[in-house]
């Protein structure tokens, strides 16, 4: 009769442990799962914050300000292109894209 105390007793004490070390565990993995979702949150605000600095970076005004300005860059007229003409006898492929 002992021995199944002792049994009972021991398969008690080590399912109290292991019912701590679940518990601990879940602890353990909520404050990771609570970090993540911070760490998400953030990365969305600053994806969010990237776009909308996109959309202002891409303003077609402001393109065409920096190349005519830094880049030195001028529309195209009729009076500025000029036609080169391959010579006769020479196969030119002009791409189509």
């Amino acid at each position: 009769m002992n021995r199944i105390r002792l049994l009972l007793l021991a398969l008690a004490m080590g399912s109290a442990l292991l019912v701590v070390r679940v518990q601990y565990e879940a602890r353990r993995t909520f404050a990771a799962l609570d970090i993540a979702q911070q760490r998400a949150q953030q990365l969305q605000l600053d994806h969010d914050r990237l776009q909308v600095e996109v959309r202002a970076l891409s303003v077609p005004e402001r393109i065409e300000r920096l190349a005519r300005g830094a880049l030195g860059m001028v529309a195209v007229t009729a009076a500025r292109t000029d036609y080169v003409r391959a010579p006769r006898g020479i196969a030119v492929s002009v791409p189509t894209h």
